[in-house]
């Protein structure tokens, strides 16, 4: 799905007439975007990916960065529940910004993330 909507976005570049200079900024930028969009949700490796997410019984919900020990409370902002994909924006403590996380079906274990998703799906998390 990164892959589609960056190539999208370079078709679009490519189709809109504009100076050469701009438009191989702009293609840049697209291209580090992609680079970037997949290190965290691909490849799970920077300072801002997230490695692993638990929810205990009460509905709170705890991240764990890529490379760190420690946990971090969070609050899920927005989120996309299909069964295929889960999209969630999680607002976490001492962070300005929320962070997104993508889970894909296939990258993890069924029956958790069928779980997870009846969790997310019936509000039992906190929004």
């Amino acid at each position: 799905m990164l892959l589609f909507v960056h190539l999208g976005g370079m078709i679009l570049l490519l189709a809109v007439p504009g100076a050469w200079p701009v438009r191989l900024a702009l293609g840049a930028l697209l291209g580090w975007s992609l680079y970037r969009s997949l290190r965290i949700h691909a490849w799970r490796r920077g300072p801002s990916a997230i490695e692993a997410i638990e929810m205990d019984g009460e509905g709170m919900v705890s991240v764990r960065f890529a490379g760190r020990d420690d946990w971090h409370a969070c609050q899920i902002s927005s989120r996309f529940v299909h069964p295929w994909l889960t999209l969630l924006a999680l607002k976490i403590e001492n962070r300005c910004w929320p962070v997104s996380l993508a889970i894909a079906a296939d990258a993890v274990e069924p029956e958790p993330f069928r779980c997870w998703r009846v969790a997310l799906r019936f509000r039992t998390v906190a929004a």
